[in-house]
């Protein structure tokens, strides 16, 4: 507060020239000891009619004064405490509100202003005070303020030098220009730092978008992937039932063979005796030829339980290969829905430190001192922030690098993946040929004695060719995984490095925050130093309106020689008239030329005036009139009176 008081009053002395206040310990103790005083002494200076107060307790300030080895000056402001009127027209206290800082600095400021421009009824004494002017010019002076219990302001000036210690060790004042430039730096990080969020945050908005499309392409690649395996399922039972077909009918054929054979021994041992056994011979004929008929029938049986094998296992295949593909599109989607799952939280925690920042803007203006080390703090951690934020900006541009090149491992194993799907369709062709050939040796069963060689080659050449189909799959199964593997592991450490980076955004936007609080904290002093500005152009125009407002009802009369007489008696040298108004000797009006006196000590100068140019005749006056006069003089001056009205002594 002191500090607050001392700027104040230099930026006063600067505009009359007269030598600055400084503020050391000393000057606080001296402060605190008066004010103390005053309280244990239930010091009332004021009153609690304003009419009935001590005022200054001047033995209390020479005793400090003698014991410190100083001298000093006080101004005592009203300043928290306020009176009203009751209704009887008698003045009394008003309670005193709940003060912050920023209204008892507003208090004190508008008492300083009180007693720069309306101290006319104590003879400007409060004004030379501060400017240090004339008999109140201690030289170099030292200031401390405080606040006594009554709510009254304590301003105590008091002459610093060497041998009373009242110069040492003075507290660094706030510097306006200084604070201004670092505002106006603070401002433009501020911008800076702005639109670095707001990037942020639209780059978080887009991430948001492809978090929820990938979220619904999550969705469908869940569906097709329930209706791969589902249809991966079916096609397993049908296979299964085509490889029971097969089973049956080969068992069929065997049995079909066995019948051969016999029919076969039944035909020699009756060719011995071809008359006798004829009949025997047409029996064995027609069994052998019902034996090639469910030998035909087998062999379209097998025909046909193979093509439901084909069928089968190529359904298979491609509900393999979609199950893959699904898969890793789903591998894919969790990876990015993983990297993206974090956004919404770091925008929450961004929001959260936004409004928790918000929260502490009302303690922004306590000391201005510690504004400046704040600003100054937050421009180093800003230099720091930038450099940290290169750093950021490396480690994402490596993070992308290791993605882009685990995405092109990725590409190669899907390529490999095309060179074993061609390998794949070049073994389903030497299988395709196989079938060709078993079809060729199906063809041959009907020579009886062949077809069991025949069978045994075309199903060894079948299980060749599944056995080759099944070395190539597993090997493009594991080839596929070692990239995928490998892909996998370059994308965690890119996934790492992403980490990382945000982890560092997340404390960019933290010293943005800072940024903004040291730049909140020295706008609001700027605020104050132009609001200050503004107060001063206001007082002056109130003083001024005041002052008018004063000099219509301040009274003066004219003598028959022409000289200007006050409501005091007093001859005012260098004042004039003009029309119905009084002119001081700069030409500023002062007050109302009053038709007749209206005090008594007016009335006297002035008849004592006249009766030097008059004759001493017409000198009697009516007592009426000037009693009359003298009320209607008090009434306007008892009408200045306005509700929450302070005081300064």
């Amino acid at each position: 507060m002191s500090l607050f008081v001392a700027d104040l009053i230099n930026q006063i002395r600067q505009q009359f020239g007269t030598q600055k206040t400084i503020i050391t310990p000393k000057s606080l103790e001296y402060a605190n000891k008066i004010v103390a005083g005053y309280n244990e002494e239930n010091w009332d200076a004021f009153g609690e009619h304003m009419t009935d107060g001590k005022s200054h307790d001047d033995n209390l300030i020479d005793k400090v004064d003698n014991n410190m080895h100083t001298s000093g000056l006080e101004n005592l402001g009203g300043s928290l405490q306020a009176w009203t009127w009751d209704d009887d027209g008698n003045l009394y206290k008003l309670p005193i509100e709940k003060q912050t800082m920023d209204s008892m600095k507003n208090s004190i400021y508008e008492t300083i202003l009180a007693m720069m421009f309306d101290d006319a009824y104590s003879g400007w004494g409060h004004a030379q005070t501060f400017i240090g002017y004339g008999v109140y010019n201690l030289g170099k002076t030292s200031v401390g303020v405080d606040f006594d219990k009554f709510g009254y302001s304590h301003f105590e000036l008091a002459s610093a030098y060497n041998q009373n210690g009242f110069d040492s060790n003075p507290y660094t004042l706030p510097s306006t220009s200084e604070l201004t430039s670092q505002l106006n730096q603070a401002k433009s990080d501020l911008e800076k730092s702005k639109a670095n969020l707001a990037q942020t945050n639209n780059d978080l908005s887009e991430t948001q978008n492809v978090l929820v499309n990938a979220t619904s392409t999550q969705t469908n690649a869940k569906q097709a992937l329930n209706t791969a395996q589902t249809d991966l399922a079916n096609k397993r039972t049908v296979l299964n039932n085509a490889k029971k077909s097969v089973a049956d009918a080969q068992n069929k054929l065997a049995s079909d063979k066995q019948v051969q054979q016999q029919a076969q021994i039944n035909l020699q041992a009756v060719t011995a005796d071809l008359a006798t056994k004829q009949e025997n011979v047409e029996k064995a004929q027609q069994a052998v030829q019902v034996a090639e008929n469910n030998q035909r029938v087998a062999q379209d049986e097998v025909t046909v339980a193979t093509n439901n094998v084909n069928q089968a296992q190529q359904a298979v295949q491609t509900a393999q290969d979609n199950l893959n593909q699904t898969q890793n599109d789903l591998n894919k989607l969790n990876q990015q829905l993983a990297e993206l799952q974090q956004a919404p939280e770091l925008l929450v925690q961004a929001k959260q430190q936004l409004a928790d920042a918000q929260s502490n803007l009302q303690t922004a203006n306590d000391n201005l001192v510690a504004k400046k080390n704040e600003l100054n703090k937050a421009t180093a951690d800003l230099a720091d922030l930038k450099t940290q934020l290169a750093t950021n900006q490396e480690n994402l541009t490596k993070a992308l690098a290791n993605l882009a090149q685990a995405k092109s491992g990725l590409d190669q194993a899907n390529k490999d993946l095309a060179s074993s799907k061609e390998k794949l369709v070049s073994k389903q062709t030497s299988l395709a040929s196989a079938k060709s050939a078993l079809a060729e040796a199906q063809a041959k069963l009907t020579e009886l004695q062949q077809a069991p060689q025949t069978l045994a080659k075309a199903k060894e050449t079948l299980d060749q060719a599944n056995k080759n189909l099944e070395e190539i799959a597993k090997e493009n199964v594991e080839k596929a995984q070692q990239a995928y593997d490998e892909a996998k592991s370059n994308n965690d450490v890119a996934q790492k490095d992403l980490e990382d980076a945000k982890n560092s955004l997340a404390q960019v936007q933290e010293k943005q925050s800072q940024a903004q609080s040291a730049y909140d904290k020295a706008m609001k002093a700027y605020n104050d130093y132009l609001k200050a500005q503004q107060a001063v152009k206001d007082a002056e125009e109130k003083a001024k309106a005041q002052a008018q407002a004063k000099a219509e009802h301040t009274y003066f009369a004219q003598t028959a020689n022409g000289k200007v007489v006050d409501e005091k008696g007093h001859i005012m040298v260098g004042y004039s008239v003009k029309g119905n108004q009084v002119f001081d000797a700069q030409s500023k009006l002062v007050g109302t030329l009053a038709q007749t006196s209206t005090t008594r000590r007016m009335v006297n100068t002035v008849k004592q005036e006249n009766a030097k140019t008059l004759p001493q005749t017409g000198d009697k006056q009516n007592n009426n009139t000037t009693v009359g006069a003298i009320l209607v003089g008090l009434g306007s001056l008892l009408g200045l009176g306005a509700l929450g009205k302070r005081k300064e002594d």
